[in-house]
Formats: structure tokens, C-alpha cells, sequence
């Protein structure tokens, strides 16, 4: 039989849940550290609008294989893929002079946060206990807290619930 003091517990539980879940969502990126790339530019967007400007044209006239809509088309993809080869360059130019001026400077901490952040693959948890599901993992955890947090003292535990309800009642 479960007592008002389960359903309280689960109330309990099932808030901090929905806090922890509504903080998540609004904290917490929702993007892969590559996803932001700081060497896109203006330049880059122009190439890119020229290429699918050209692409589109390119379909409406029946996609041909050869003169001035198919070059055009071909020019603006090339543009395009040199220039986005060119920038990403920058990029690793840019972490390599980072890293090499860490060094110099013997600043470890600096170098091996650098390193870590462009050439180490973090290991992602994808389950909890060969579990993959939300609700058996939230169930699992529930089960290892409900066994490890267990009460010193059961009798001022059980006074603390009485209060704590006196004081719900009171309140509603």
C-alpha cells in the first residue's frame, strides 16, 4: 500500500526532475564545438549565395552538361569549395600558433586545454547500465538513491514528514 508520504516524495522528485530538465534546456548547448564556425565570414556567405543562385538556375534549364548556365554553375561551385577549403585553414593555423605560443610561454594548463578541445574525442555516455531509455535510466537512478540515502535517525525522519505536511496542509 503506498502512504501519502510516498506521494509526497514522488511530488518532490517529480519537480526537481522538471526543474533539472527546464534548466537543461535553457543552459546547456544544444550544438557540437564544431557546429560554430568562427572563420565563416561575409565572403564566404557571398560564394555560397553566388553557388546556389547558379545551381538553381542551372536546374531550371534542365540541368544541361555543357555551355554558359553548366560553366557558370561549375565556376561558382569551385569559388565556393576553394574559398571554404581556404578559411578553414585559418582555422587550424590559428589553433597551431595557439597551441605553439602556450608553449613558448610554458603555460600548460592553456596548452593542454587547447589540445584537448581540437584533437580529443570526449567519450559520450550513451546509457546508464546497458540501458538506452529515458524511464528505465530515471528508474535506475531512482532504485540507487532509494538505497543509499537512507535515514540516520527513522523516528526524527518520520518527524520531519509530519511537519512537513502539517505545513502543506496549512498552506493549501
Amino acid at each position: 500500500m503506498i502512504s501519502d508520504g510516498d506521494y509526497c516524495i514522488d511530488n518532490v522528485y517529480n519537480r526537481i526532475v522538471s526543474i533539472l530538465i527546464h534548466g537543461e534546456k535553457q543552459f546547456i548547448p544544444r550544438r557540437s564545438k564544431n557546429f560554430y564556425k568562427f572563420w565563416w565570414n561575409e565572403e564566404l556567405s557571398l560564394f555560397k549565395q553566388a553557388s546556389v543562385e547558379a545551381n538553381r538556375a542551372w536546374r531550371a534549364a534542365g540541368k544541361p552538361h555543357s555551355g554558359p548556365i553548366a560553366d557558370k554553375r561549375q565556376r561558382t561551385r569551385a569559388q565556393y569549395r576553394k574559398s571554404i577549403r581556404d578559411f578553414q585553414q585559418l582555422e587550424s593555423v590559428s589553433y597551431t600558433n595557439y597551441l605553439l605560443d602556450a608553449l613558448l610561454r610554458k603555460n600548460g594548463t592553456n596548452f593542454w586545454r587547447c589540445w584537448r578541445t581540437n584533437f580529443e574525442v570526449v567519450n559520450k555516455c550513451l546509457g546508464v547500465e546497458h540501458c538506452v531509455d529515458t524511464d528505465s535510466i530515471a528508474e535506475k537512478f531512482a532504485m540507487h538513491f532509494c538505497t543509499a540515502y537512507t535515514p540516520n535517525n527513522p523516528d526524527r525522519a518520520k518527524s520531519l514528514q509530519d511537519e512537513y505536511h502539517k505545513s502543506l496542509e496549512l498552506a493549501s
